[in-house]
């Protein structure tokens, strides 16, 4: 059973939204509320989510203001932030947070559907259009090694450090020094920042 919480305070979105979830498989079982205080108590009654969804503009509590109560919550439930904004600015700092993605509320569902099974398996989504409208990292291709660029690559598709490790036959620490400098190279804090910032740039190819 795939176990989605969808927090935004408008109930016609979320009528919406929910349909095109269910279109993801049989077996999703979708929360929703329209607030972050209903939400937590959610969590907390919960054995835990697969995916949140979880709205920029919420009332009360913002989404971004609530953030570190929902990984305090469910610390393994991947996050991504819902928003009808397209402010460069606030996008970077809702990806500097190390949210899974955004999603914005004007996307098509066939390409909500992509996003969604893109992040439950996973990876990092940014809309194209965001990535072309951005501005580049002053960063070139050639700052980066051949091995790192790798190991970004299958950072932005989720891969955890043994996992890196195994596919690329080097040892662990060798994966967490790699990213170290991927993240001083690309002056950024986490991996969301650095799949974002790396897809920009070109240094690995789009989902």
């Amino acid at each position: 059973m795939l176990k989605i919480l969808l927090v935004d305070d408008h109930e016609l979105f979320r009528d919406g939204l929910k349909l095109v979830i269910e279109r993801i498989g049989d077996n999703v079982d979708i929360s929703e509320c329209g607030n972050c205080h209903d939400a937590y108590q959610i969590v907390r009654e919960s054995e835990g989510f697969d995916l949140i969804l979880l709205d920029v503009d919420l009332p009360g509590i913002s989404g971004m203001e609530g953030l570190q109560e929902f990984r305090r919550l469910d610390p393994c439930a991947p996050i991504v932030f819902l928003s009808a904004s397209d402010d460069q600015n606030l996008i970077r700092k809702m990806l500097g947070m190390g949210v899974m993605g955004y999603i914005p509320k004007t996307l098509g569902s066939e390409i909500m559907i992509h996003a969604l099974q893109l992040i439950l398996n996973g990876g990092i989504y940014v809309p194209d259009n965001i990535l072309q409208t951005v501005d580049s990292p002053k960063h070139s291709e050639n700052i980066l090694t051949r091995r790192q660029k790798e190991i970004l690559e299958l950072l932005s598709q989720g891969k955890a450090n043994k996992e890196i490790a195994i596919i690329l036959g080097i040892a662990d620490n060798t994966v967490r020094v790699h990213i170290s400098a991927i993240f001083q190279i690309l002056q950024v804090n986490n991996r969301t920042e650095a799949a974002f910032t790396a897809l920009q740039a070109g240094l690995i190819p789009p989902y």
